[in-house]
């Protein structure tokens, strides 16, 4: 398996990370992949409790600004179910079936490969609910499912757009590896920075950093 390992980020960007991310099972967490009826139960429970999916327990107090990304990927799923295991993942705490939050890749391998610089990259994107954070879950989420890309399937690099002002996203993908790209282009309403990760045999613990061609 590639060990996702430490690159350094413009610490401009994103400040000085102080531990690697922990495992699923040290967090006690789960994946789930969520399936069109697992999405369309969540958009339906915004804002009321006690509400679940099979097994798993729902936080109804989910951001309400992330109903159009679940709307979105609820559609990419309809329309083209093959994409299920690149989409959205439930983050589970196996003690009690309690959903955190979610992460997963915006769709299949070269969706957003910064055109020639990344071909087949993946984009990540993830969400930990405001009761579960500061736990580490985040980090762990993005690792593992890396990991699963990586080893399962190949995938080499990876890439995050995260606005210039969410600090704590910054760390997350510091702890996992990424190195800042570059700033945000002038006609982004969302304002968000390019971060790079790039995994393969030469991704040891004793490896020297990998070259991205990117200066921090």
């Amino acid at each position: 398996m590639s060990t996702i390992r430490w690159a350094q980020l413009n610490p401009d960007k994103a400040g000085t990370p102080s531990l690697s991310p922990k495992s699923l099972e040290e967090l006690d967490l789960e994946l789930v992949p969520m399936s069109p009826e697992f999405l369309a139960v969540m958009l339906e429970g915004h804002g009321k409790p006690d509400q679940a999916f099979e097994e798993i327990r729902l936080w109804g107090g989910w951001d309400a600004d992330d109903a159009a990304v679940i709307s979105y990927r609820l559609t990419q799923l309809r329309e083209k179910p093959e994409l299920q295991p690149w989409l959205m993942h439930a983050i589970v705490r196996c003690s009690d079936q309690q959903m955190v939050g979610h992460v997963g890749f915006h769709g299949a391998p070269g969706l957003y490969s910064l055109g020639h610089a990344f071909p087949g990259a993946l984009e990540i994107g993830y969400t930990v609910f405001a009761p579960f954070r500061r736990r580490g879950y985040a980090a762990c989420a993005v690792a593992a499912l890396i990991k699963w890309a990586r080893t399962e399937r190949g995938v080499s690099y990876f890439v995050a757009s995260i606005n210039q002002e969410n600090v704590a996203s910054q760390k997350v993908v510091a702890k996992v590896g990424f190195k800042f790209f570059r700033d945000f282009v002038l006609n982004d309403p969302d304002r968000e920075d390019v971060y790079v990760l790039q995994l393969g045999p030469e991704n040891s613990p004793d490896a020297p950093e990998a070259d991205l061609g990117v200066e921090t």
